[in-house]
């Protein structure tokens, strides 16, 4: 049967490009630009969603900010961080604005991202400056608006097998699971983690006899469609304690399954050493596998029964642990013990914060997902766990990982919270100068977002302004500090680039690999020649990051 719907929505479709047609050959005026700005909002509501996961989309004050201004970063340079170790970086300001900074300087670079959002409990999801209580009939449709358009950019700064662990308690589980197979696709859930948040019941006095939640959860989807492996931690060696002129081995019988099923075939029933499957069943190795290890002497037969000698080089030779779907709060910690730790590291007992998650646990989250090298970013960092853990995970494990955090100033949480969790971890000394720990090898740059206004203006009116932010996406897209990195340099002009070219010539090994150029700089073609001799490569500011706007 036709989708008789469908098809009307096609023919209005249709009808509605032959009217912009019509406009097209009119003269432009105030009146064909509102007409456009109709029809457009017509398409949308035509081109909508009419199954599946559908919410009414909310546009946020931001929204209208990124309307008519770019969001640009500015380094607080007085809250850098230098104790060796990686370069990392904490983004004060909208999530939203960081996130499509980062598209330009991050896309489908970042290895694991771990957020745990605003619960939409009536009391803590703020919505255009506002708490979107119970009695909002539009608060789950606000609450999907939101993380929707977050996750979206997320999932494309996501490496190929990058992971997503999303923190959500039992409120908007559903919804978020709802928002986010639909970004990701269903196929791409992995798990629900259960999290053992408290251990203690609620003793008011109206509490203490109603049914009490004491799990959260942690939503985990990959990025990929091939199989995802974690890390697992391994627990002990498997024992070999055979050995022969070949080397060690065990012994292990070679098993048997039944052949019923899809897995029944009859190519798996054969004989081995004169041996044959008991009635019904088949050998669980094929017959390739066998002959193998029969030309490798590795197969015998001991009382009507067939064994293999089973080798280092044959197997994984780690017993290892499995990543169990469910964080106990006795070996991964509570929300109370993750508020007394903040405590301990700021020296306040009363930071009023009441959101935070254990550092066991994000800390664990992240070995399984990442490698020694991994990029791990939070957009909604709170009060600094994700950056702690990061830290600690070198430590614990080895490795170079670095983060990007990002988190809103309101309240100072930022400056107050955030940033000064970092600064004590890193370190060791609190901000009243009392010792916290011998403190951990990192560095920190701490941006700040801003706005260049550009309604009604050509990108060549405000590219020169937007160079003056280039310097700051430059270390982020890199993951240095220009004061000690010698591979990347910036010319903003012809004098600078002829310094830079006739600075290089006298050395013998130029360590510099890229070079951001500004657009207003003109190469000679021997500083072109001498470029592309040394494998420099270029890449022309702002444009670069803006070339959505050059065009």
């Amino acid at each position: 049967m036709a989708n008789v719907s469908k098809q009307h929505r096609d023919e209005l479709l249709e009808k509605i490009s032959k009217i912009r047609e019509f406009i097209a050959t009119s003269k432009a005026n105030k009146n064909t630009r509102n007409l456009l700005q109709y029809l457009n909002e017509i398409t949308k509501d035509i081109k909508g969603k009419k199954y599946g996961l559908v919410f009414e989309e909310h546009r946020e004050a931001i929204d209208e900010k990124l309307d008519t201004h770019i969001p640009v970063l500015v380094e607080e340079k007085k809250l850098a961080i230098d104790n060796g170790g990686e370069q990392n970086f904490l983004i004060e300001g909208d999530n939203l604005a960081a996130l499509k900074l980062l598209e330009k300087t991050h896309k489908g670079k970042i290895d694991v991202i771990y957020i745990d959002p605003p619960y939409n409990t009536g009391e803590s999801f703020i919505y255009n400056d506002h708490i979107v209580d119970d009695t909002d009939a539009f608060k789950h449709s606000k609450y999907a608006s939101f993380i929707s358009e977050r996750i979206t950019i997320a999932k494309k700064l996501l490496s190929p097998n990058g992971i997503m662990f999303i923190s959500i308690d039992d409120k908007e589980q559903s919804t978020m699971r709802l928002v986010c197979d639909d970004i990701f696709s269903e196929s791409h859930f992995l798990t629900t983690i259960g999290w053992e948040k408290r251990t203690k019941c609620q003793n008011t006095k109206t509490a203490k006899k109603m049914l009490q939640p004491k799990i959260e959860y942690i939503l985990v989807y990959k990025n990929t469609n091939k199989r995802i492996e974690f890390n697992c931690h391994v627990i002990g060696q498997k024992e070999y304690p055979e050995k022969d002129d070949v080397g060690i081995f065990r012994i292990e019988e070679i098993g048997q399954m039944g052949k019923g099923g899809v897995r029944g075939r009859a190519s798996m029933i054969f004989p081995i050493l004169g041996v044959s499957p008991n009635e019904g069943n088949q050998w669980k190795l094929g017959k390739d596998t066998i002959l193998e290890l029969i030309e490798r002497n590795d197969v015998f037969k001991k009382n009507g029964k067939v064994y293999r000698k089973v080798r280092p080089d044959d197997e994984s030779c780690d017993s290892i642990k499995p990543f169990w779907a469910y964080f106990s709060a006795e070996q991964y910690g509570t929300a109370e013990s993750a508020k007394k730790e903040l405590g301990k590291i700021l020296n306040k007992k009363d930071h009023e914060f009441e959101t935070v998650k254990p550092t066991q646990m994000i800390e664990e989250l992240i070995f399984q997902a990442s490698s020694e090298e991994s990029t791990i970013l939070d957009f909604f960092v709170g009060s600094g766990t994700t950056a702690q853990s990061v830290l600690e995970t070198n430590v614990d494990y080895g490795g170079r990982r670095k983060f990007i955090v990002c988190t809103n100033n309101e309240n100072n949480i930022c400056r107050d919270i955030t940033y000064q969790r970092i600064k004590t971890v890193i370190t060791g000394k609190r901000k009243d100068k009392t010792k916290y720990s011998d403190g951990i090898p990192g560095s920190l740059k701490y941006f700040r977002v801003d706005y260049v206004p550009i309604s009604d203006k050509l990108y060549y009116e405000y590219a020169d302004e937007l160079l003056l932010h280039i310097r700051e996406l430059v270390e982020l897209e890199n993951g240095i500090n220009f004061s000690n990195n010698g591979e990347i340099a910036i010319v903003l002009t012809d004098a600078e680039m002829e310094k830079f070219v006739e600075d290089n010539k006298k050395k013998k090994i130029i360590d510099v690999k890229k070079i951001y150029r500004g657009h207003n700089v003109l190469l000679s073609n021997a500083q072109t020649a001498f470029l592309k001799k040394h494998n420099i490569k270029i890449n022309v500011i702002p444009d670069y990051y803006y070339q959505e706007l050059a065009k």
